[in-house]
């Protein structure tokens, strides 16, 4: 146990690992083990099979979950010449009696020595833990969604009903008169802008400006008490007199705990809750794909809302205080999203690629993506054909595993480009 204990805090992992102390080797040592668990407190359950055995240990643990769904693994140890415990044969008798029960577990197979294993298990908790965030979260919804964007509109029973989300409805004036309460900003929110050039002068005014729509829209996402916001932000926000600069205040507010999506898009909302449980560190950002060059083969990502910190270069705003422009830092991207389709199916689209250090020519945030394994044109022509919304989350980093594991957690079909 100690040398499990050890590999697990060793592993550079976000979650909290509790190590049953007990060998279970038949029932009662089951029945202790599962005690000693808390199953009700975890996000996921690692299940090391280290021998081969029959099932009657996996009927002991399946009774005692019930009907929770808890996450899954069976983690097999490998014997590459000669075989002492057996354990491969006995994860496979195992996970083909959960198969047959209705029952879905993640394959985890190493040793406490390979990389490889490290990556299996940073995999399962980081889709475990999004799984958990998911489950009963509350998402709140300012307003609806951006006028005639009728893909984005969600049933909140259908939401509830496959996720156990909840949405939180609150109206556009309910949550300006919330903005509207704010404290005047202090000198460190002006500071948030004083690397910022803006186009035709008077900076520091504008500054001041850019940090008074900050500080409002901040009161009024702190009114909300919710796990993610999906927020109506244009054309009435964007454009009211007491909010210029939205967009780029937007960028400095979502490196929150609480993330959020703009143009009132729920599944966008849900989608960076998922990505924040992944990495509670990560910036998440809600993009189009606006554009494609099929000999340079890369898509153009283009949008608004996102956070500066993710800036390669210098960040200029227009003289309106519309739109704000920075190149994103280059480096491994994923664009994922969860899909809820009004017959209750639930999808999750990813792929991986990076962002080239070449900027984009076009304005906003905009970033050239190049996809890893499937030519731009090929990617794009699928997710339009499929029929997914037109918003990805993207964030920095390899989730496409992550999130096909999620996928896998929820019953969810995945698509994987």
């Amino acid at each position: 146990m100690a040398s499990a204990t050890d590999y697990l805090e060793n592993l550079g992992d976000r979650s909290h690992f509790s190590v049953c102390q007990v060998l279970a080797n038949d029932r009662p040592s089951m029945a202790r083990a599962i005690q000693a668990l808390a199953l009700d407190d975890l996000d996921g359950l690692i299940v090391q099979v280290t021998t081969f055995a029959g099932a009657e240990l996996l009927h002991e643990l399946l009774g005692a979950l019930g009907a929770k769904d808890l996450p899954l693994a069976l983690w097999a140890t490998e014997e590459r010449d000669e075989i002492v415990t057996n354990s491969l044969c006995g994860a496979q008798l195992w996970m083909s009696t959960l198969r047959r029960l209705g029952r879905r577990a993640v394959f985890v197979m190493g040793n406490v020595e390979d990389a490889h294993l490290g990556e299996q298990v940073r995999t399962f908790t980081a889709a475990a833990r999004a799984r958990s965030a998911l489950t009963g979260a509350r998402v709140g919804l300012v307003g609806a969604h951006a006028d005639w964007f009728t893909n984005l509109a969600v049933d909140p029973v259908v939401l509830h009903r496959r996720l156990g989300i909840t949405i939180a409805h609150t109206s556009l004036p309910r949550f300006v008169d919330a903005c509207m309460r704010a404290q005047e900003p202090t000198e460190d929110d002006v500071k948030r802008w004083a690397e910022v050039s803006f186009d035709g002068g008077d900076d520091s005014a504008k500054r001041r400006i850019m940090a008074a729509t900050y500080v409002r829209l901040r009161a009024g996402l702190d009114s909300l008490d919710v796990d993610a916001i999906a927020l109506r932000d244009w054309p009435e926000i964007l454009y009211g007199e007491a909010f210029k600069g939205t967009w780029s205040a937007l960028g400095e507010l979502s490196e929150r705990s609480v993330p959020f999506a703009p143009e009132g898009d729920v599944m966008g909302a849900v989608t960076a809750l998922a990505v924040r449980a992944f990495d509670p560190t990560a910036l998440p950002f809600l993009t189009d794909i606006s554009g494609v060059d099929r000999d340079e083969n890369h898509l153009v990502t283009w949008h608004y809302g996102v956070s500066p910190r993710l800036a390669a270069g210098p960040r200029s705003i227009d003289a309106i205080l519309k739109q704000e422009t920075f190149a994103p830092k280059p480096g491994p991207l994923t664009l994922m999203r969860l899909s809820l389709e009004p017959d209750d199916r639930l999808r999750v689209f990813v792929t991986e690629g990076q962002i080239g250090s070449r900027p984009a020519a076009a304005n906003r945030t905009a970033a050239l993506f190049v996809p890893q394994q499937t030519p731009a044109e090929v990617l794009i022509r699928r997710f339009v054909e499929e029929g997914f919304e037109h918003h990805v989350t993207a964030v920095h980093g390899h989730w496409a595993q992550a999130a096909g594991q999620l996928a896998f957690m929820l019953g969810a079909e995945l698509v994987r480009v």
